[in-house]
């Protein structure tokens, strides 16, 4: 419900709002996404000609990067229209629309069985509920094929001692979920990874990014705050109020760790290899 005129204020040029990964200390907001962007590929072990669906795809960060550097054709989907919009616009420009079926959808609308080698869901997840989430992965297994990869980038919260108290909000996830976020829920990592288990998959890479999204964060709101007069123009003082104090909690909230992200692989399970390589090197080559 604000513009992307809103969102470019305190986001990098390519209009990536995830967390990024910061590679040392000097490394900007700017490298930092483009690294993200191309571990998600090489996570994926991303071929040219290969199919990927890109889920809740955003501004097209990652469909661009994926199409430009991996060679690989994509599926796009959003529930946005402002960014179905710029999306069409940047396809359009780069020369590459032919590369890639971007559609205005609910991705659990996409019909059809074993249609991609590879699917990605980069902080999507976090809107959809703790009740739905055995929807989605059994979703997303069936859009696999056969030991497709499956690369999911979700927040969550650290697990409580009584997990029967889990889904008890607290007073920060109260503040997110009536004025961010209508509806938003996290799992706990714990969760993600008996869910993926129980659902078809075979977890192989679990990484935790906490640290990177509290500086990602701390990033958003520097930048929001130098452009604050922009952004009482563009949106009122009221919601760019309401944005500061939202990235200054989740700065807090990631740096503390009552709220965490992880990037995790897997696959389509099946027995015998998965095709992934033997080692990790070429992740952090």
């Amino acid at each position: 419900d604000v513009s992307n005129e809103f969102f470019g204020l305190f986001l990098d040029p390519e209009m990536v709002y995830s967390s990024a990964y910061f590679q040392d200390d000097d490394t900007t907001l700017e490298e930092a996404q483009v690294a993200k962007l191309d571990m998600i590929c090489r996570r994926l072990r991303l071929k040219p000609g290969e199919h990927l669906l890109d889920i809740g795809c955003g501004w097209g960060a990652l469909i661009c990067h994926a199409v430009l550097n991996y060679g690989v054709t994509v599926h796009g989907v959003t529930l946005s229209q402002a960014q179905f919009d710029f999306v069409t616009a940047k396809l359009a420009r780069l020369g590459i629309a032919d590369k890639v079926t971007l559609e205005l959808k609910d991705y659990r609308a996409i019909e059809g069985k074993e249609l991609y080698d590879a699917v990605s869901q980069i902080e999507m997840f976090e809107h959809l509920g703790l009740d739905n989430h055995d929807r989605h992965f059994l979703h997303v297994h069936n859009l696999l094929k056969t030991r497709g990869r499956y690369l999911h980038q979700a927040s969550v919260r650290r697990a409580t001692r009584d997990l029967s108290k889990f889904r008890q909000q607290t007073s920060y996830m109260k503040f997110i979920t009536t004025c961010i976020f209508p509806g938003g829920e996290l799992d706990h990592i714990g969760l993600t990874i008996t869910n993926l288990e129980r659902l078809g998959f075979e977890v192989h890479d679990v990484e935790n990014w906490r640290e990177h999204f509290s500086r990602t964060c701390r990033c958003w709101a520097e930048r929001l705050w130098a452009n604050r007069e922009a952004a009482i123009a563009e949106v009122g003082v009221s919601r760019t109020r309401l944005w500061l104090a939202y990235f200054a909690m989740t700065t807090l909230g990631f740096h503390r760790g009552p709220i965490l992200v992880y990037q995790t692989l897997a696959t389509k399970r099946r027995s015998g290899r998965s095709g992934l390589p033997w080692t990790r090197r070429d992740l952090y080559a």
